[in-house]
């Protein structure tokens, strides 16, 4: 379903806009009408975050979210339950993104059947290498989709390997350092790119660091979609989220879909 969207989206000639939360951040019921808020502002994918102890990749916004769910005692069951009622009401692809940790216990067999009973449509796992091919495997022969991470540290000569576990697209990493932060080098930025589009004809979205329409307007010849995560999770615990975000997202995605 993943590669499908893609597909059609550039079909259309159109850019994806992929917002990132977390999973019952910063309670269920504003998780619920996130994904809601999401789909009726256009949402192409949605990345739901599942909260971690040691969250590495994060920056301080999104860590102190995995953080805050975590001892309001999360529930993963109940996360996929809301996940499940919302894909029962709109065919937006749902990703799961998160650490090995979470998608292991008490297997990742087990784990993969809970995601697909809830509708989950892929996995980004930030800190699974590219060399456990029997993980990447299991995915597959499950039908689960999987997006590669790829970062500005990554060498030129281990982009094919990550590409040969035939993700459905990759996400690059727009800066060195975690997300949120801003300090984007936009020449090494589209000369990874290039080296990327050199090497596959796989989709591929920029993320970490987003925040503004500028920025879209930078890249968006360049890449095939944008993930805007900080600058979303930081909304989701002050008054009025939905309203907020709703003003907040609108330029964005006036630049990202040229309306």
């Amino acid at each position: 379903m993943i590669k499908n969207k893609f597909l059609n989206l550039a079909a259309n000639q159109k850019k994806a806009f992929i917002p990132y939360v977390v999973a019952n951040y910063p309670n269920q019921d504003v998780f619920t009408e996130t994904l809601y808020t999401l789909k009726d502002l256009g949402a192409d994918l949605i990345e739901v975050g599942i909260p971690f102890s040691d969250p590495i990749a994060e920056g301080k916004i999104i860590e102190s979210a995995h953080h805050e769910v975590l001892n309001n005692n999360f529930n993963l069951v109940s996360a996929l339950d809301v996940i499940k009622n919302f894909k029962s009401n709109s065919d937006i692809p749902i990703v799961l993104m998160g650490y090995t940790n979470s998608f292991i216990s008490p297997s990742l067999e087990v784990f993969i059947e809970r995601a697909k009973d809830s509708l989950i449509d892929g996995f980004l796992i930030v800190d699974l290498p590219y060399v456990e091919k029997d993980i990447y495997k299991t995915f597959h022969d499950n039908e689960i989709e999987f997006i590669q991470l790829i970062a500005p540290t990554t060498p030129l000569n281990e982009i094919k390997s990550c590409i040969s576990n035939n993700p459905a697209f990759i996400y690059f990493i727009s800066q060195r350092g975690v997300t949120g932060s801003s300090n984007i080098n936009k020449n090494e930025v589209l000369d990874n790119i290039q080296a990327i589009r050199n090497k596959t004809n796989l989709p591929v979205v920029l993320g970490f660091g987003l925040k503004d329409p500028s920025q879209i307007n930078e890249f968006k010849s360049h890449a095939d979609g944008f993930v805007i995560g900080s600058a979303v999770v930081e909304l989701l615990n002050q008054d009025n989220p939905q309203v907020k975000l709703r003003k907040f997202l609108t330029p964005i995605l006036t630049a990202i879909k040229n309306e």
